[in-house]
């Protein structure tokens, strides 16, 4: 049965939460300056970046940049339902917190801020089908979004496929050539691959 989500924002309004509703008014002036850069091309200036720095700590660093970007909505009733969606989690909530995240997704399916929390979230649930589904939505917005393929690829690994998550993994190395336990992940799955193939 889905969430009605007007019963629980009476309730949060009561118990204090809307305050969330005030932090992201409170912040829009700065995260504008996020969306500007992002118009401005600058998350494909982080990619770039990202592929050429062989500084682990640097590259961790532009990683962490990418990362907040593409969580970052232009929107600021996503934001909101976002903020909503953290904070129902928080108070143990979590069908409210998929609600929040769906409705987030409803307003606008191009923007992956939503579809990357629920991605989260599911996974957290042990619901991998369904992250998974949020996980190739994504990536079919943005490709190059190395959260999302490390998400996806820990959980073929958890499924047991191996092979399909090295493929994902290798990708990801691609685009996030610094990231070294990732690397050293790879070469010793390669090695136990090549092993059982002997």
């Amino acid at each position: 049965m889905r969430f009605s989500v007007l019963p629980f924002l009476a309730f949060i309004l009561l118990s204090g939460t809307a305050s969330f509703a005030a932090e992201v008014v409170a912040q829009s002036g700065q995260q504008a300056v996020l969306a500007d850069e992002s118009e401005d091309g600058s998350l494909d200036l982080l990619f770039s970046s990202l592929k050429k720095t062989r500084d682990a700590d640097e590259a961790a660093t532009i990683a962490a940049r990418i990362d907040e970007d593409l969580d970052y909505s232009d929107s600021a009733t996503i934001r909101l339902l976002i903020a909503w969606s953290d904070d129902a989690r928080n108070q143990q909530h979590p069908a409210a917190a998929l609600d929040f995240l769906s409705e987030a997704i409803a307003l606008d399916p191009e923007d992956p801020a939503g579809r990357r929390k629920r991605a989260q979230l599911h996974y957290a649930d042990h619901n991998y089908h369904k992250s998974m589904d949020d996980l190739q939505a994504v990536l079919a917005l943005e490709p190059r979004d190395i959260g999302s393929m490390a998400l996806m690829a820990t959980i073929l690994e958890q499924s047991g496929r191996t092979e399909q998550a090295l493929s994902v993994w290798r990708h990801y190395l691609d685009i996030y050539p610094a990231d070294r336990k990732v690397a050293a992940h790879v070469d010793a799955e390669d090695e136990k691959l090549a092993g059982k193939r002997i």
